[in-house]
C-alpha cells in the first residue's frame, strides 16, 4: 500500500488534472465572492455590491511556470500573495508539481517557511494563497549592496548576513527533518522582511529524501543562469551542486541543499558568484561540475569576509558530497559557533578570533577577575616599557 504522502500527492494531482471547466460544473473550487463585507453592511438600508474574495493589486513576480500577485483578501482585510500557474503551464506534469508544492508547503509549519492560507480555482485557473511578506529578496539585497547603497550597507552588515544565513539554515533543517529537500535554494527564493523576518520561498522542486522527485518533466526554462530549469538537470544552474548538474537525481540528498545554501551565501558575503562568469548555461553547468571555487584565504583577503565564515563556505562548496557538511544541522551548528566566537582554529586569523571569543566569554562570566587580569597586564606592559627606556637611557 503506498504511503499516505504519496496518496495525498496522487489525489491532489488527479484533482488538479481535471479541466477548470469541469471543476466549475461540479461546484468544486474556492469561494470567489467575499462574504464578510456584506455581513458588516447588513444593517444598512441599501446592501453593498459584491466584492471579489481576492482583489489583485499588482504583480510581484513570475517564473517559468507560475505568477505571483499581491492581492487584497476582502474577507479578512489583509494583503496576501496569490500564486497561480501561467495559462500555458497546465500540462499534467506541471499540475502535479503545483499540487505537490501546495501540500508540501502546507505541512511545513515553520516561521522560516511561507504559510499557505487557501487553495482554489477560478476562471483563470488554479491558485493558492500565501502569507505576504513585506520586504525584499536576497537577489535585490545583493544588487543594492553591489551598487553601494548606503541604506543596504548600514542594514546588511556581515553580522546581519550571518544571521540571515543561520535563519535560512534553520528553515531547511526543519524541512529535512520532515523528509524533504528543497533543490532550488537561491537568492531570489529567500525573502527578508522589513522587521528582520527570513523566509524561504518556492518549494515547487522539493522532493522526499530518497524519492525520485520530478525527473520526468519536459525541459522548460533555463535560458537564464539564475532561472529554474527542468529536464535532465533540475534546479537553477548558478546554485545547484555538481551531482544535480549531472542529473544524478538519486544522489541528490540533503547535502545538495548544503551546497546551494553556501553558493547563495557566498554571493551575499562577497557580492559575486562563487565561480567566474560564464557565457551561457552549458558553460556554467560544466563549471559547476569541474571548476573549484575561491579558497577560504582569498575570500577573506580579497572580499573581507570574516575568516570563520570563509572556511564554512568553502567546505559547503566541496564538489564531492562526502566532503561537505553531512547535514544542514551541522552547517547551522558551525554558523552558531562562529557567531559566538567558538569557531575551530583553521588558520592564524581564526586562531586569533577564537582567543578573542574565549576572552569575551571569560569577561561575561568573571567580570572582576577579568578586570584584575587586564589591569595586571597593563601594569606589566607599562613596567616593561619603563624598564626598557631606563636601559636605553643608561640609568
Amino acid at each position: 500500500m503506498p504511503p499516505a504522502d504519496s496518496q495525498e500527492a496522487s489525489s491532489a494531482a488527479t484533482l488538479l488534472s481535471t479541466t477548470p471547466g469541469a471543476r466549475a460544473q461540479v461546484g468544486v473550487g474556492s469561494r470567489s465572492v467575499a462574504v464578510l463585507p456584506r455581513a458588516l453592511a447588513a444593517s444598512e438600508a441599501h446592501p453593498q455590491p459584491e466584492k471579489p474574495r481576492y482583489e489583485v493589486l499588482q504583480r510581484l513576480g513570475e517564473g517559468s511556470f507560475g505568477e505571483v500577485d499581491l492581492v487584497l483578501d476582502n474577507d479578512i482585510d489583509r494583503l496576501v500573495a496569490l500564486k497561480r500557474l501561467k495559462p500555458d503551464a497546465h500540462d499534467a506534469d506541471t499540475l502535479q508539481r503545483f499540487a505537490e508544492e501546495i501540500q508540501i508547503v502546507g505541512k511545513l509549519e515553520h516561521p522560516g517557511i511561507v504559510t499557505v492560507h487557501d487553495v482554489g480555482l477560478d476562471e483563470a485557473g488554479y491558485f493558492f494563497v500565501m502569507k505576504y511578506l513585506d520586504g525584499e529578496d536576497l537577489e535585490t539585497v545583493i544588487r543594492r549592496l553591489r551598487e553601494g547603497d548606503p541604506a543596504a550597507e548600514a542594514r546588511f552588515t556581515m553580522e546581519e548576513r550571518a544571521r540571515i544565513f543561520l535563519g535560512v539554515c534553520r528553515a531547511v533543517e526543519f524541512a529535512h527533518n520532515k523528509g524533504l529537500i528543497h533543490r532550488d535554494i537561491k537568492p531570489g527564493n529567500i525573502m527578508v522582511g522589513t522587521y528582520g523576518e527570513v523566509v524561504l520561498m518556492d518549494w515547487g522542486l522539493a522532493k522526499r529524501v530518497g524519492g525520485p522527485g520530478n525527473t520526468n518533466a519536459a525541459s522548460r526554462g533555463g535560458g537564464d543562469q539564475a532561472s529554474t530549469m527542468l529536464g535532465f538537470a533540475i534546479g537553477t544552474p548558478a546554485y545547484m551542486p555538481p551531482e544535480q548538474a549531472r542529473g544524478e537525481h538519486d544522489r541528490t540528498d540533503r547535502r545538495a541543499d548544503v551546497y546551494a545554501l553556501c553558493a547563495t551565501f557566498f554571493e551575499l558575503f562577497t557580492l559575486r558568484h562563487y565561480l567566474e562568469p560564464k557565457p551561457d548555461v552549458e558553460a556554467l553547468l560544466e563549471a559547476v561540475k569541474t571548476e573549484e571555487p575561491m579558497s577560504a584565504i582569498d575570500m577573506h583577503h580579497r572580499h573581507h569576509v570574516p575568516p570563520e565564515y570563509t572556511w564554512i563556505l568553502r567546505r559547503g562548496l566541496e564538489k564531492d558530497p562526502a566532503k561537505r557538511f553531512d547535514s544542514v544541522a551541522e552547517l547551522a551548528s558551525r554558523i552558531t559557533r562562529a557567531m559566538q566566537g567558538r569557531n575551530p582554529v583553521e588558520c592564524p586569523c581564526t586562531g586569533l578570533k577564537r582567543v578573542n571569543g574565549g576572552w569575551s566569554r571569560f569577561i561575561d562570566r568573571h567580570p572582576y577577575p577579568a578586570l584584575f587580569v587586564a589591569a595586571f597586564g597593563v601594569a606589566s606592559a607599562l613596567l616593561g616599557v619603563g624598564t626598557m627606556l631606563s636601559a636605553l637611557l643608561g640609568r
